[in-house]
């Protein structure tokens, strides 16, 4: 009876290892957003009560494994506590796939290769402010690049951050004015 149980007990510490060496060798893709190479800010549009920035940045998978990219979006953290006088939304697109409905559509990024992404932030003016002069006196704001996708892995979620610095609206504020 021992050597039953016994045998019962080691079939399943054999069969945990077996999964634990599966999970750990299995392949998964390796897909960044690479912001060390982001190009500058650059102004889009601002008028009264609205300013449109944007930039481009890579997209890499380093692996030999291809992803499916479900989703890609930013999150612009300015929070009203921390800056009263404007608001931000963002939109993340494929350089080669422009769309004007907020919409990112899934695609597959093969292995060993990248897209350009471009990433555009609009500031809102709040309470009538004029948005040069909301741009004299912003603050930095931290935002952070969502990229959701599937491997051969289970679905993940991946975060990368980047930061608007104050010094760069500033020197902006001066610039291509519409309104």
């Amino acid at each position: 009876m021992i050597n039953v149980i016994l045998l019962i007990l080691g079939l399943c510490v054999l069969g945990l290892l077996v999964m634990i060496v599966y999970a750990a060798l299995k392949p998964t893709d390796d897909t960044r957003v690479v912001m060390e190479e982001k190009t500058p800010l650059k102004l889009e549009s601002l008028d009264h009560d609205k300013a449109v920035l944007s930039f481009e940045v890579p997209l890499r998978n380093k692996s030999g494994e291809s992803a499916a990219i479900t989703d890609c979006f930013v999150r612009p953290y300015l929070p009203q506590e921390q800056f009263p006088d404007a608001w931000c939304e963002g939109t993340v697109e494929k350089s080669d796939r422009r769309r004007d409905d907020h919409y990112f559509e899934a695609l597959v990024l093969k292995e060993w290769s990248e897209w350009k992404l471009i990433v555009t932030l609009t500031l809102h003016a709040r309470n009538g402010r004029d948005m040069r002069d909301i741009l004299k006196r912003m603050v930095d704001m931290d935002a952070a690049v969502f990229v959701c996708g599937v491997g051969r892995k289970a679905h993940y979620v991946r975060k990368f951050f980047f930061t608007v610095f104050a010094d760069e609206l500033k020197k902006m504020a001066g610039g291509a004015y519409n309104g």
